[in-house]
């Protein structure tokens, strides 16, 4: 009867933790970001002869209890002999991790010792959200290439997909345009590499690249491939993403597209009455440019922002303002510090944006242990 009444408080206990996870749960059920913060309270005995030994105890137990509010797993399971359950046993774990975290207030008593932290809990490998963000584009020229044996009526057609290529990024909604058509980026890469770079750009009208800001150059090439008894070109659609100052390339992307024009025949006869209506290729391949220009910037809005920490005048500043879509308090990673009594495995720093202007930021880091000059050319990734 005793192993009755104890199997049954021991799933009492286990439903009413539940129901306290469920509760926990619907509080951050609002919060669609990977991280959260939280404060937490841990305590252990207090042991005069080891103050240290201490600390550390009640500091691990206030980081467990963080990495719980952040979400827990709860595995049940029962210990059983001859068919007779003779024991509840719960398993809680924790789903996300404590990344970092800042102590607030340190307190003891003839019995315990208490510390209260605030932390920022999470899973940095999680899937980023893709919220739509300012991006800001210098346009600059790029290129058609047509195969020789592509028909002239056909080949007319290039240059106005060109042109629609240009035409839709222009219409993003949070996409900002510098129009540099009649530009070259490799002229920009040479003179960003003269010692009179902005004299050249004050004098020449060579633009100046913020950091944060993204460079493009569209490419489209029509060739012939044969397939079936119809006489097929391939469109092919390439984006050459480069990033900041130094014109790194970020990405590079291309888009196919199968044009079928006419039937491959001897008789002209055949081919004229098999060539497809030029008015609706023409309507198919910008249906498909502005598809993969959707695709394409979508892409950049689920890619993190990242940017280089500098330390000027005893401030964190990185290169990344509100033009690029830098909010007050945002979240930061930064991977590769090395913190003193830390007390967490990974060497990764939680930062926030404090002062946030157009093109650059002011950060401050959550742990106040860390050394901004550690920080100098550093680089962090926004990951809300």
């Amino acid at each position: 009867m005793n192993k009755i009444i104890l199997t049954f408080i021991n799933i009492y206990k286990i439903f009413i933790f539940i129901a306290l996870l469920a509760f926990n749960s619907a509080l951050y059920a609002q919060d669609k970001s990977n991280f959260k913060h939280v404060e937490a309270t841990g305590r252990s005995i207090l042991l005069p002869e080891n103050i240290e030994t201490s600390r550390k105890r009640a500091l691990e137990d206030a980081i467990y209890l963080a990495a719980l509010k952040g979400g827990a797993n709860v595995n049940g399971f029962s210990a059983i002999s001859s068919n007779t359950i003779i024991n509840e046993q719960s398993v809680i774990k924790a789903t996300n991790r404590v990344l970092d975290f800042k102590i607030l207030s340190e307190t003891q008593n003839k019995e315990y010792l208490t510390i209260k932290i605030r932390a920022v809990v999470g899973n940095e490998l999680s899937k980023q959200n893709c919220n739509i963000r300012p991006i800001n584009i210098n346009l600059f020229k790029g290129s058609i290439t047509v195969d020789t044996n592509v028909p002239s009526e056909l080949a007319r057609y290039t240059s106005l997909w060109y042109n629609k290529t240009y035409e839709y990024i222009s219409k993003l909604p949070n996409v900002s345009i510098n129009n540099f058509q009649n530009r070259q980026l490799n002229q920009i890469i040479k003179s960003s590499q003269n010692s009179s770079f902005n004299y050249n750009a004050i004098t020449k009208g060579i633009p100046i690249i913020h950091p944060g800001n993204y460079s493009l150059v569209p490419k489209i090439v029509l060739t012939k491939t044969n397939k079936n008894s119809f006489a097929n070109y391939l469109l092919t659609i390439s984006f050459d993403l480069y990033k900041g100052q130094k014109i790194k390339l970020e990405t590079s992307k291309s888009y196919n597209l199968l044009i079928n024009y006419q039937l491959e025949s001897k008789f002209q006869f055949l081919k004229n009455i098999s060539t497809l209506d030029l008015d609706k290729i023409n309507q198919n391949v910008n249906n498909h440019l502005s598809k993969v220009i959707s695709s394409f910037f979508y892409d950049i809005n689920c890619t993190p922002l990242e940017g280089k920490l500098t330390v000027n005048n005893g401030k964190l500043q990185v290169d990344l303002g509100s033009k690029q879509g830098l909010k007050q308090k945002q979240i930061g990673l930064v991977n590769g510090i090395k913190i003193q009594n830390s007390m967490l495995n990974d060497s990764i720093l939680i930062v926030h944006t404090d002062d946030v202007f157009d093109n650059h930021s002011t950060l401050l880091p959550l742990n106040d242990n860390v050394k901004l000059t550690n920080l100098n050319n550093k680089i962090v990734k926004f990951v809300e």
